[in-house]
This record gives structure tokens, sequence and C-alpha cells, in this order.
């Protein structure tokens, strides 16, 4: 791999860690409320799952409560089929961005390109589609997995962000909705996808 390679990579890397930092257009608001969601829902028991439509308004955040807030403390590493290690590692919202990866609570594996592509914002490629197809995903617990799933979705909506939607106009209840409709279904496909392959992977072993 050459130096100008894998600096591109890095570079996106660093874009969007910069953008969260920055809360360019607020996006992890949206994002991690999505999150906390879906972690809580893997932490529902299988017969209250059944009937989760049932579930009082108290017993549902007491499975919020369960997980805390998703994004305070998370390291996902990104392991390409050279050998080259990069990690983004989340403190209390914010991200730095390393060249080693120390003890990661997600590792996120493929090729080159498909890692670029993964966290470029102008990617033709559908993250939903790359973690099935072009990637591996594995983490410490499925916890982590959703937060780092999650992650991933952050570059297809700075995309819409930028394409369309002014940074003060995410106040508007329109585009509120347009961002929040995007990030819970791009999240949710991404998760039901994951665990798909998950099962794919134990009926084939």
């Amino acid at each position: 791999m050459t130096e100008d390679t894998q600096r591109s990579l890095e570079w996106h890397l660093r874009e969007i860690s910069k953008a969260i930092n920055e809360d360019q257009y607020m996006i992890m608001e949206f994002l991690s409320p999505i999150v906390d969601g879906c972690r809580a829902a893997f932490n529902v028991d299988l017969d209250r799952a059944r009937n989760i439509h049932k579930l009082s308004e108290d017993e549902f955040q007491e499975y919020m409560d369960m997980i805390g807030d998703s994004y305070e403390n998370l390291s996902i590493c990104f392991k390409d089929l050279d050998g080259n290690i990069f990690s983004l590692t989340f403190e209390h919202g914010f991200t730095e961005i390393s060249d080693e990866c120390i003890d990661p609570d997600v590792v996120i594996i493929g090729d080159r390109d498909a890692l670029t592509d993964l966290l470029d914002t102008d990617s033709k490629i559908s993250p939903v589609d790359a973690i099935a197809n072009k990637t591996k995903v594995v983490g410490t617990d499925t916890d982590t997995v959703v937060e780092a799933l999650g992650f991933l979705a952050y570059p297809t909506l700075l995309k819409m962000a930028q394409s369309g939607i002014d940074p003060s106009s995410l106040l508007a209840e329109d585009a509120d909705s347009v961002i929040m409709a995007a990030a819970t279904d791009l999240i949710t496909k991404m998760v039901k996808k994951w665990v798909d392959t998950q099962l794919s992977e134990k009926e084939s072993a």
C-alpha cells in the first residue's frame, strides 16, 4: 500500500471525527437516541420482546436506563487486509484518531477500498450492503457492535445534511423529521443485516 492510499482511510476517519467534534449539523443528536433504542431492544428478554408493544412507558424507560448513553466510551478499530490499522475512540461524545488499536471494543475488517467507502460521504455503496458483503464487524458484545454500526451510518447522514439542509434549518420541524427518519431507517436496517449475517454464519459453521 502506498503512503497516499494509506492516508486515504486515515483522512476520511479524521474528517468524520472533525465533523463529530464540531457537532456539524447536530447529527449525533439524531443518531444517538436511535442507537440507544436498538441497544435497549437487545436487552429485552424474549418473552417481553414478543409483547414489546405492551410495555408501559416506565418499563421501557427501565430498559433504556440499564444501557446508559451511547458513545460515552467506545473504541473502534479499522483493519484492512494489508494489516494497516486505525482506531477511532469516543470519550464522552468526543473522538480521537490513532494509528494503533489497543483493546478495541469493535473491530471492522475489510480491504482498503471497502473501509474507505464506509467512511466516504460520497460513497456509492450503501453501508447496509457493505457490512454484509465487504466487511466483517466483530465486537466484545452486541451493545458495542450496535454503537459501531450507528457510527457507520454517520457519513451517509452527513452527506444528506451537506446536500440540502442548512445547519440553522435543523431546528425546523420538517428538517428534523427528515434526518430522524433517515437515521432510523438506515440504522435499523444495518443492525438487522448484521444480525442476519451472524445467524447465517452460525448456520453454515
